[in-house]
């Protein structure tokens, strides 16, 4: 499977490759729409035999997925080339992949205050045979929209808190999350033998940690942090360094342990926070103010 990288697009990754094994589909794909919900571009694909579908742009209304778009709601069709319900600008695409029952399901994502919101991409389910498929399929798949939706707008969030953030002079946050990093893998280390100096180190890094926090919201904002997971110390540790662009080696020398061991703290540490790899660790670690 392939697609671009980015938070808002991961969660579709991971949405048509989680449907296609729960549903058993031949073909699952979905792509990302605009915030004008005015066409969408197939970037994700599990299962195909071609690349013809891969980055197809499908304009609101036509098609299956355009269809999608602009009712919201799914659409499906148990013979993709002699369906009378949609439009057939993408039948060679269609033809040439070999698939012929095909359905999409809107993904949405809520507006402010759970609101109407927008479609935010689509996804979609094929065989390659003649279907009208099974209301267990459709509702799985609605399930799956759902889930993408709901990954996508916490997705969103993070970026807009991780913007507020980056609104710190760029050398300035740089050097915030260099010094905590740094104090805390002192504070971690065999060279301070003493527990309250180690605890007088570790509640400065919270400091800063609370500064950058409140620095990323708007000091006054009323806006609240969310609540993390409580992490061991050892985490933190692993999770700070990795932030600032060390390897696992290098934790490993900076806090006097193997390199294996890290690797376990830094696993635990993705486990408790929802993360796929260290890069989704840190920004959620950051987004609930775990980091600076």
């Amino acid at each position: 499977m392939g697609g671009p990288a980015g938070a808002v697009e991961d969660p579709l990754a991971r949405a048509v490759e989680r449907f296609r094994a729960r549903t058993g589909v031949d073909v699952a794909f979905a792509g990302p729409c605009p915030s004008t919900a005015d066409r969408l571009v197939i970037s994700y694909l599990s299962g195909t035999s071609t690349r013809v579908l891969a980055g197809l742009t499908v304009v609101a209304g036509s098609g299956v997925g355009g269809k999608a778009i602009t009712t919201r709601r799914p659409v499906r069709v148990v013979d993709y080339v002699a369906a009378s319900a949609i439009s057939h600008e993408y039948d060679r695409a269609v033809t040439t992949e070999g698939v012929r029952a095909v359905f999409a399901v809107p993904v949405p994502v809520p507006g402010p205050g759970g609101g109407r919101g927008v479609v935010a991409a689509v996804l979609y389910g094929a065989l390659r045979r003649p279907s009208d498929f099974g209301d267990g399929i459709l509702t799985t798949a609605c399930d799956a929209a759902r889930e993408a939706g709901h990954e996508i707008a916490v997705a969103r969030e993070v970026e807009q808190r991780m913007a507020r953030a980056a609104e710190l002079p760029g050398w300035a946050a740089l050097e915030i999350r260099l010094a905590h990093a740094d104090l805390l893998a002192l504070a971690g280390s065999a060279a301070v033998d003493d527990p309250v100096l180690g605890e007088r180190l570790r509640a400065v890094c919270g400091r800063l940690a609370r500064t950058a926090a409140a620095a990323s919201v708007g000091v006054g904002g009323g806006v609240a942090r969310a609540a993390g997971p409580r992490l061991t110390v050892r985490e933190m540790d692993v999770l700070a360094l990795v932030g600032v662009g060390r390897t696992n080696a290098e934790v490993a020398q900076a806090l006097g342990v193997g390199a294996e061991t890290v690797k376990s703290y830094l696993r635990s540490a993705m486990r408790k926070l929802g993360a796929h790899n260290r890069v989704e660790a840190v920004v959620a670690a950051r987004a609930t103010g775990l980091l600076p």
